[in-house]
């Protein structure tokens, strides 16, 4: 959670995130599949004015309940974002605005399904949804206060045994969600007679198997493995045996089958009961057998114990049944491994690209989709899980590294796997399998890690460390400094705009209508673009959550950045880097976009300088907080090279592109990181240091920057390099190569000198940790 979660316990934070992600996943799922069909606006109008009230029957119960459903947490949610930890007035207002809103926005998205033609519109789904979200709104009213202090509990430490029992009863009320989905319910005798005469009640174990083996063994292992997890949490509470345990999985699953007898939809299967009765035995077994392993030799698993085989060949373990469980996958996901290799066939199964996420799980019904997304996620749970566990139990130096390899296992087995079903005739490869399995990976890998990292006694309060004692604050940062900043390179803009020896691009960025203005613009860019990745670095932020911080921090810092160059310099100036727009989107909407994945660079490459510096600094960091820049850095050269319509920066680059880009962006991160060590504060004996780093940047740097850019460029009737190019006075003399390099040398110390002035202050609040607390994990 955010660092303002931790210090105020207001969780409003995370809520606004829920919400927002929560919302687009209602519009997603209410337009997938995604065929748009125009329609003139008058037809669209008249066709919405007379959309039917549907009169249901039991079989429409179902989606007339999704609907309802899905809109009760929508409004809950937004409740919460608005309102948590507010007064009363607060949340009146948050609910009379809520209410129209849920209803407009679910008017608007059945007005929008007239162009989806896929989508069935009625005034059954609208009084639905609006009821969902009226329903959510009084639900806050109820619980809200409850929920927010549930949220709160989460940020705080809890022992091993109080946290698996609370993430029992955490999953126990999702498996009891899903087994009575889509609610559906009837008390009708008849219809409980007419759910019998469908087959929809069997107490013949085993008696409603597909007619595959292996689909059949892939349906009693999914079913089995909801269990498991369930019974491995209760037996972890330390207080229950593996009987009660064991006891308590199967009293459920009976209870629950109990329950699917009044859901219309649902097949209430005594299979179902042995199916748990084997998950539990499993999750039981394995929390005993982890006991057995971690206890010291002959004294049973107690608290605060050291684990017996730690380190050495046992170490390994956790990546040996990681291996194991890949194994078993493929045996699921491939069996019977039929696979066909004639080209004819597999170009007739890639069509799977083109779909969108969900869309196969749109053509079935609402529970169908729910249990896919269970199984997928399930399978691969227990491989994130082994691979935490695997990592947590390696020495610190290899824990980087070997996180680093988690995520491509986790990432890169479900796309084998759907890649390898795309030359099986019978399976469905779907790029949603992946993403679903990806997901459960990561999220095995979390919990397993939070119940790692959890003490297995509480920690008194007493014996929290105060922060403020151990690391006295820094000096506070000087007021001068910003104003004295934006002054100074205020100043320079205007001077070198006119310096008759500046590129002529230079000279032009100011506009000639308020150029004092246009440089006061210009700085305050420049601010923001130095400063924010170092901000974005401090963040206390766990490392999983750098994975998502990262790229949502580099997105503001593009958009901001933008509107500030847009409302600085000429469009001209901005088209030369980022190119011309060619899409006709109104407004800026494309350059806009464009700059952000150009600006996302240099910030990607900011943040790591800036916690490579931490890291030096003895700030122990893991590698997810180095890995979150990847998949930005990714995505801009996706946008700035592939994407690149005309000219602009991509004509300077050198070939192949892909290299060339890796060297720009080792020569950015070169100097970046020289600025970034002048200006973290390091004591008088290692200033030569600091300068000899700084001074080892130029060649170094000078070499990446040669193999990024083109050797030669054949334009206007010339023939130059990129370098002369960009930094010529004009296109008509361009200077000689040692003039260049020159020039470029003064740059590059300028611009060393001007980042490091900006950064320091925030540099100054970072306290070297490595002698105090050699633990710390943010």
């Amino acid at each position: 959670m955010s660092r303002s979660m931790g210090v105020s316990g207001n969780p409003r934070v995370l809520l606004w995130w829920t919400a927002l992600l929560y919302t687009v996943f209602v519009v997603y799922g209410s337009l997938v599949p995604l065929k748009f069909h125009a329609l003139p606006w008058d037809e669209a109008v008249a066709r919405f004015e007379a959309i039917p009230f549907l009169k249901l029957g039991i079989g429409s119960r179902a989606d007339w309940v999704a609907n309802l459903l899905l809109f009760i947490p929508l409004t809950f949610l937004w409740m919460g974002a608005l309102s948590a930890g507010c007064s009363r007035l607060r949340q009146g207002l948050a609910t009379l605005a809520l209410i129209p809103a849920a209803t407009a926005l679910s008017i608007g998205i059945e007005f929008t399904q007239l162009f989806f033609p896929q989508r069935t519109v009625s005034q059954n789904d609208i009084f639905a949804e609006a009821l969902g979200g009226f329903i959510g709104v009084l639900a806050w009213w109820g619980a809200g206060g409850r929920f927010v202090d549930w949220l709160q509990s989460w940020q705080h430490t809890h022992a091993r045994a109080a946290l698996a029992e609370r993430l029992a009863w955490a999953y126990l009320a999702g498996v009891l969600i899903y087994n009575v989905l889509p609610l559906d319910l009837t008390i009708s005798l008849v219809e409980i007679f007419h759910k019998w005469q469908d087959g929809k009640v069997n107490l013949i174990p085993f008696g409603r198997l597909p007619g595959d083996a292996a689909y059949a063994l892939y349906e009693i292992a999914t079913d089995a493995l909801i269990w498991t997890p369930l019974a491995l949490l209760w037996r972890l509470d330390g207080t229950r045996s593996a009987w009660r345990v064991w006891g308590m999985t199967l009293a459920t699953a009976v209870a629950l089958e109990i329950m699917q007898l009044f859901v219309f939809s649902r097949v209430s299967d005594v299979t179902d009961l042995f199916t748990a009765a084997a998950g539990a035995a499993l999750g039981s077994v394995i929390v005993g057998w982890l006991a057995a392993r971690e206890a010291p030799v002959g004294q049973p698993l107690r608290a605060g114990a050291a684990p017996a085989h730690a380190g050495g060949a046992a170490g390994w373990l956790p990546f040996v049944l990681a291996a194991g469980w890949l194994a078993v996958l493929l045996f699921v996901f491939w069996f019977p491994f039929d696979f066909r290799t004639d080209g004819a066939f597999i170009k007739s199964r890639l069509d799977f690209v083109q779909r969108v996420p969900f869309e196969v799980y749109y053509i079935g019904t609402e529970y169908r989709a729910i249990t896919e997304v269970l199984r997928k996620t399930l399978f691969f749970a227990p491989l994130g899980g082994l691979l935490a566990w695997g990592v947590a139990r390696q020495p610190w130096r290899w824990r980087g590294p070997l996180f680093a390899l988690a995520m491509l296992v986790l990432a890169g087995m479900p796309a084998v796997i759907e890649l390898g079903q795309v030359m099986l005739p019978h399976k469905i490869v779907d790029i949603t399998d992946w993403l679903l399995a990806w997901l459960g990976g990561l999220a095995g890998y979390g919990m397993a890690r939070r119940m790692l990292r959890a003490p297995r006694h509480a920690v008194p309060a007493r014996t929290a460390v105060d922060t403020a004692a151990v690391f006295p604050h820094a000096a506070p940062r000087a007021r001068w400094h910003l104003p004295l900043m934006l002054g100074g390179l205020t100043v320079l803009f205007w001077s070198a705009a006119h310096a008759p020896f500046m590129p002529y691009n230079v000279r032009e960025l100011l506009r000639h209508d308020a150029p004092w203005l246009t440089a006061l613009l210009l700085a305050l860019a420049c601010y923001w673009l130095a400063v924010w990745p170092v901000w974005l670095a401090r963040r206390r932020v766990s490392g999983l959550g750098r994975l998502a911080q990262v790229p949502l921090g580099l997105l503001v810092y593009g958009g901001i950045a933008f509107l500030l160059l847009d409302a600085a310099v000429p469009d001209e100036s901005l088209f030369d880097l980022a190119g011309s727009p060619v899409l006709d989107w109104p407004g800026q909407w494309e350059l806009g976009l464009r700059w952000m994945a150009l600006l996302a660079v240099p910030g990607a490459l900011l943040y790591l300088a800036a916690q490579t510096v931490r890291r030096w600094r003895g700030r122990r960091l893991g590698a997810e907080h180095f890995w979150a820049a990847v998949p930005v850095l990714l995505l801009a050269y996706w946008g700035i090279v592939v994407q690149a319509a005309t000219d602009n920066l991509t004509e300077l680059m050198a070939v192949p592109r892909p290299l060339a880009f890796a060297a720009l962006c080792a020569w950015l991160y070169v100097l970046f990181l020289a600025a970034a060590w002048l200006a973290s504060p390091l004591p008088a004996a290692q200033r030569t240091r600091q300068l000899a780093v700084v001074l080892a940047s130029l060649p170094l740097a000078a070499l990446f920057l040669h193999l990024g850019l083109a050797g030669e460029i054949d334009k206007y009737g010339q023939q130059f390099s990129a370098l002369q190019f960009l930094l010529s006075a004009d296109r008509q003399h361009y200077a000689a190569q040692p003039v260049v390099w020159l020039r470029y040398g003064a740059l590059h110390v300028l611009v060393i000198a001007a980042l490091a002035s900006l950064q320091w202050p925030h540099f100054r609040a970072m306290p070297r940790l490595h002698s105090q607390v050699p633990h710390a994990s943010h």
